[in-house]
């Protein structure tokens, strides 16, 4: 009881700070639901509703999506003759509320992004928000300050006022800050290692549709380095630097 009482906090909690959206023709299909999730509408934040699924979320926008601890979703837009399809992965702990197919306020959490389309994407949080054009798979993730964002694959831009080579691509990572969304100068990121520890990318029971060119983009980047990044980036520490983990390499003359 204390969980189910804890579960529905959260879901009010989102809709009391969620913003008003704009209604958009949109019915996703919940591909994958590990654990359990939740749909929240906005003119009913108090009865949230369990996912289940194969289940066509037909409810009018917007309306959020919430993961619980240890609780992962996967909701894939068809495509149509007017409408080209793709995925989105919601973390463990999360919760976002999608305004229109491709505008989210998030929350808290992590968000994976595969799209073989190009078009433009909207998130915002309480401390930033940020927009990208391209097409391709990204991860986002809310900071304390913002967002850091990772793409996969594919190619992506920002607006030119925000970033001097507004271009980013495969293992490109960026951090956004602020109201005035500050962005970071970019780094590259190891790729096969990302591909393989990321729970968004690889828990999940089906493969993404763009899998072939993660796969592709991973295998461009170690041809393309001489030398192996061996390491991996953790969050946002409290003095709000980023974390890089680095992996010990062996010692010479082990096998």
């Amino acid at each position: 009881m204390r969980l189910l009482r804890s579960r529905f906090t959260l879901c009010i909690f989102i809709l009391l700070f969620a913003h008003k959206g704009t209604a958009f023709p949109f019915s996703p299909i919940v591909r994958s639901s590990l654990g359990e999730a939740f749909l929240v509408l906005k003119n009913n934040p108090s009865t949230p509703i369990l996912l289940e699924e194969n289940q066509t979320i037909d409810a009018t926008l917007p309306y959020s999506a919430v993961t619980p601890v240890d609780s992962y979703l996967e909701i894939e837009s068809p495509s149509s003759e007017t409408f080209s399809g793709f995925s989105l992965r919601l973390g463990q702990s999360s919760g976002i509320e999608i305004r229109k197919p491709t505008s989210f306020y998030i929350f808290k959490g992590t968000f994976l992004v595969a799209d073989k389309s190009t078009r433009q994407w909207m998130f915002e949080s309480n401390s930033s928000v940020i927009q990208i054009n391209g097409s391709g798979t990204f991860m986002i993730e809310t900071t304390p300050l913002g967002f850091k964002l990772i793409i996969l694959e594919g190619l992506y831009s920002l607006p030119e006022s925000q970033m001097t080579n507004s271009s980013l691509t495969s293992g490109d990572l960026i951090l956004i800050s602020g109201p005035s969304a500050k962005v970071s100068q970019s780094m590259q990121v190891e790729l096969p290692l990302i591909l393989n520890s990321s729970r968004l990318v690889n828990y999940f029971p089906n493969k993404l549709s763009t899998h072939s060119r993660l796969i592709s983009a991973a295998q461009v980047q170690a041809l393309r380095m001489k030398s192996k990044y061996n390491a991996f980036i953790g969050g946002v520490s409290e003095d709000r630097q980023l974390r890089i983990w680095k992996v010990p390499s062996s010692e010479k003359g082990d096998k």
